[in-house]
């Protein structure tokens, strides 16, 4: 079983490589206008909330954003500009999730480094021969045996 243990941290790095990009690209019709203004109320922070995103919250200033995403996707505007306008507004902290690709990327490569240190870490360990063991002689665990009793004493 150890001996296929590198096979199986490979596997199931690829794995996880595929999810990932599966994840990525979703592959699907094209959304409606109506489906790309919720998709990016659901992206942005509501103002006042804070916790909520845009289309999860209740508020005014929620009600008003949302209001302008659907008037921006209306004219045209792409998602990325759509971010961009609020990110110029109300700054990053706007966005619910990161802006930068390497916030997802750094948790899962570090986690493949991880797995893959383990795997080398196992493989090597096995390859290291134990030291023998010596096991004491009768007399000396005597000996011994008279050393812990007089300390007990």
């Amino acid at each position: 079983m150890k001996r296929w243990l590198p096979a199986i941290a490979l596997g199931g790095a690829l794995a996880l490589v595929t999810l990932g990009l599966v994840f990525v690209i979703q592959l699907g019709p094209e959304p409606t206008a109506a489906e790309r203004a919720d998709a990016l109320a659901r992206e942005l922070r509501c103002p006042d909330c804070q916790g909520l995103s845009v289309a999860d919250s209740p508020t005014g200033s929620a009600r008003e954003i949302r209001r302008q995403i659907d008037e921006l996707t209306a004219a045209g505007a792409s998602a990325d500009e759509v971010r961009a306008h609020f990110v110029d507004r109300y700054g990053e902290w706007i966005l619910l999730a990161p802006a930068s690709a390497a916030a997802w990327v750094i948790p899962f490569g570090v986690v493949c480094v991880g797995v893959g240190s383990l795997a080398a870490w196992l493989v090597a360990r096995k390859r290291l021969d134990p030291m023998p063991i010596d096991r004491p002689s009768a007399e000396e665990r005597r000996r011994l045996h008279e050393e812990v009793e007089a300390l007990d004493a």
